[in-house]
């Protein structure tokens, strides 16, 4: 797309020194001018607007339970974790808190914080992650372990 853009405007602007050149009118050339900032405006606004949708940050989280599971939205095993506790209505047997730490940072920093209680090196940690009574579960199977556990299932 760049490139096509590319070779439009500097189609343009030799079309336009031609003209000069020649002294011809310009209210063709004025035409597509405009055309060209149309769609030069276009292209920069939609692509704000795309941008801006993938930076749309998580609220942050004050958990209240002792249970915190954490997650990323678009990752995949999170998903599967999400569809289990669904499926099992975990949330109606135990409390617990699902924080979401890819679009927030102070999430994100709650998450190293609890990894550390654990004594968990940062490079060590991914999500689906879960913390409860300063013990940590790494992973989605560790994750649905650990609330079949707690849900007596």
């Amino acid at each position: 797309m760049w490139y096509w853009l590319i070779k439009i405007i500097t189609k343009n602007l030799s079309g336009l020194a031609d003209k000069f050149n020649q002294n011809k009118d310009f209210g063709h050339m004025r035409k597509k001018t405009k055309i060209i900032i149309v769609i030069v405006g276009a292209v920069l606004v939609l692509g704000g607007i795309f941008a801006y949708s993938f930076t749309k940050k998580s609220p942050a989280v004050v958990p209240v339970t002792d249970i915190i599971f954490f997650y990323g939205r678009e990752c995949p095993h999170c998903q599967d974790v999400e569809k289990f506790l669904e499926d099992n209505k975990i949330a109606e047997k135990i409390k617990f808190d699902s924080v979401e730490v890819w679009h927030n940072q102070q999430n994100a920093d709650l998450l190293l914080k609890k990894t550390k209680e654990c004594g968990i090196s940062e490079d060590k940690v991914g999500v689906p992650f879960v913390f409860s009574a300063g013990k940590c579960f790494i992973g989605a199977s560790d994750a649905e372990t650990f609330f079949k556990e707690k849900a007596g299932l």
